[in-house]
């Protein structure tokens, strides 16, 4: 069941970095403010982080001593 918990919190930070960079609503990068491409490298990081995380967790979860 756990495994199961770590798999889809990590699918959902799967999901918050692809929209994030394949959302039709985003400005182009050139188009934003520093402040802007800052916040949105933020965003992006984290997603990954949380994405590798779950992985590794469920991963981590199958095995036993």
């Amino acid at each position: 069941m756990i495994k199961i918990i770590a798999i889809l919190i990590s699918l959902i930070g799967l999901s918050v970095v692809l929209y994030l960079l394949f959302s039709k609503m985003q400005k182009p990068w050139d188009e934003m403010t520093d402040k802007e491409q800052k916040k949105k490298k933020i965003m992006i990081a984290s997603g990954i982080t949380v994405f590798l995380a779950g992985l590794i967790a469920a991963l981590l979860m199958g095995k036993k001593k």
